[in-house]
């Protein structure tokens, strides 16, 4: 541009070349000077790259009202400021101009999915990878589809996301494997780690926190990924990772994570060391949902009582889909300030800070199981109580989705239906638990299944908890069996609970137990050395985990010592 200071057209490339550079200073200081309608264009997406909406939308009011590129500029200054709607009658105007392509589409399917349209959004998703040809079963040129379909990779990602937010996680998890595939696993785009790493973060927790870390340190990543990876360290009971975490990336922090989001993390980090003070803060982000999610629902009541046409429906829906937004977001404050007095097993507390949100939280799932759970905590009359709760749950679940409810919640409920005497009840619920991991094993569906070993297995617990120890182990070493199948994690957690309390009752000669019992522990923890060797469990008070064939070598050894 030096050498033709004049020449309109190297003004306009190099004011491209600095759009693309992401150097906004100069093109806004190249495009002030020509009052092209390109120029003006350049000049208002500089404007938005530095998200300075006002002048940015002052510059587009100046250019030509009907050119597609106007149009578009402006749908994403609506998107910008949080009018989806807007943006989307917008992107569709410049879609009838300019035809169907992946671009717009995949803009208006993103406008769909903010609103809560996943419906439309999911129609928009499809038509965007009919259209590039990345169906299944079709041959692809993978170096082909990195160059010319962006929007392909966009659009399955949107999807995969889609699928994971309605609970769909089988189809998540195809969608994201199949873009993986397409990409040969090789170069994958900073979106597609993150959101394969969400999807499949059950699957291997210590490697997607290892990816999420690796893609923190990149120089460019997608902004969820530093708010994610401290809320999966928190999940985990990784509280002193998560302190290292956002106070390394303090300032980033405050740029990248909303303002809610940040202020429940630095509380859900406080309550482990200072839970004392975390629950002032806590209340404080509480009393800000509260109002708001009152004068959502008084909304969706009025609409409900005026509702007249179908107009008038949808504002039912869309009164309704930002109500379940805002509980979204406020659930994991109220499950918080629970936690914080389960944790000193004062659970009278935990139910009353449940049952205070009753009226705005009664229909969620969420709230329902963590109602059960410290009713259930509680025992005596209380367990009775329980029970509503966790059936409310199950209900409302068909038989293919059965085991989609947490394994604890559905034990819980057996317990809960013995104890009342109503053992039939909990036989059927068993029956029907047994029936769908046979369904869903011979279909291929899922690998493992542990729900009915772990309902056998807090069964078993009861029965020691009310000190018949021979027919509680009896239950646990039968349901562990074979070891190949059920022992995991999470079965081994009941499991040596339950031959600690058998052990400590023994060491302090409080109980018996008779020679053949005691053979059939040893045998079991002897099948569980050999065989947990590779199973990792975490133990409080230790650096690092532990496998569970160690601990199973340590109880073996306590259980040698107090009976010779």
């Amino acid at each position: 541009m030096a050498l033709c200071p004049e020449s309109e057209e190297y003004r306009t490339y190099y004011a491209q070349s600095s759009v693309k550079a992401g150097s906004w200073l100069d093109t806004t200081r190249v495009t002030s000077s020509v009052q092209s309608q390109r120029m003006r264009l350049l000049q208002a997406q500089a404007e938005l790259g530095q998200d300075n909406l006002q002048s940015c939308r002052s510059t587009l009011s100046q250019c030509l009202e009907d050119d597609p590129e106007t149009i578009i500029a402006m749908a994403t200054v609506d998107f910008k400021e949080g009018h989806f709607a807007k943006a989307a009658e917008k992107y569709k105007i410049a879609r009838q101009v300019m035809g169907n392509n992946p671009p717009l589409s995949y803009y208006i399917a993103l406008c769909h999915y903010r609103m809560g349209e996943n419906d439309k959004a999911l129609e928009m998703v499809d038509s965007i990878i009919l259209l590039v040809g990345t169906k299944r079963n079709e041959p692809r040129d993978v170096n082909g589809y990195e160059r010319s379909n962006y929007f392909a990779v966009e659009a399955l990602n949107l999807k995969a996301a889609i699928c994971y937010d309605m609970k769909m996680y089988d189809s998540a998890k195809d969608i994201m494997r199949e873009l993986c595939d397409l990409q040969n696993n090789e170069n994958l785009d900073n979106i597609t780690i993150h959101n394969d790493v969400l999807v499949n973060i059950d699957d291997d927790p210590a490697l997607g926190i290892e990816r999420l870390k690796l893609l923190l340190a990149e120089d460019s990543f997608p902004p969820e990924v530093l708010g994610n990876l401290i809320t999966l360290y928190l999940s985990h009971g990784k509280d002193d990772l998560a302190n290292e975490t956002l106070e390394a990336n303090k300032q980033l922090a405050r740029e990248i994570i909303s303002p809610e989001l940040l202020s429940y993390l630095e509380a859900a980090i406080m309550t482990s060391s200072y839970p004392n003070e975390a629950i002032p803060m806590l209340e404080k982000i509480a009393s800000e949902y509260t109002p708001k999610l009152k004068e959502q629902m008084k909304k969706i009541t009025d609409a409900v009582t005026a509702s007249r046409n179908e107009q008038e429906s949808s504002l039912i829906l869309s009164a309704t889909k930002e109500y379940d937004a805002l509980l979204d977001n406020y659930m994991p404050i109220l499950m918080l300030q629970a936690r914080i007095f389960w944790d000193k097993k004062e659970y009278a507390v935990a139910e009353q800070i449940l049952e205070n949100s009753v009226e705005l939280c009664k229909y969620h799932e969420k709230w329902r199981l963590n109602m059960g759970h410290v009713m259930f905590a509680q025992e005596g009359e209380k367990i009775k109580g329980s029970i509503p709760y966790y059936e409310l749950i199950i209900e409302k679940e068909k038989d293919a989705a059965l085991l989609d409810v947490p394994s604890v919640a559905l034990a819980n409920l057996c317990v809960a239906f013995i104890v009342e005497n109503q053992s039939k009840t909990a036989s059927a619920i068993m029956e029907r638990v047994k029936k769908e991991e046979e369904r869903q094993m011979k279909s291929g569906g899922r690998e493992q299944l542990y729900h009915s070993c772990i309902i056998n297995l807090v069964i078993g617990t009861l029965y020691c908890a009310k000190q018949n120890f021979e027919i509680g182990i009896e239950r646990i070493i039968e349901c562990l069996k074979p070891i190949e199948k059920n022992l995991c994690s999470d079965t081994w957690f009941y499991t040596k609970r339950c031959f600690l309390a058998l052990a400590a009752k023994l060491s302090k000669l409080m109980c018996v137990i008779n020679d053949t019992t005691l053979r059939e522990i040893l045998n079991i923890l002897h099948d569980i050395e050999t065989k947990g060797k590779n199973i990792m469990t975490d133990v409080e008070g230790c650096e690092g985990p532990m496998s569970v064939s160690s601990e199973a070598q340590q109880i073996k050894e306590i259980f040698i010592k107090i009976c010779t």
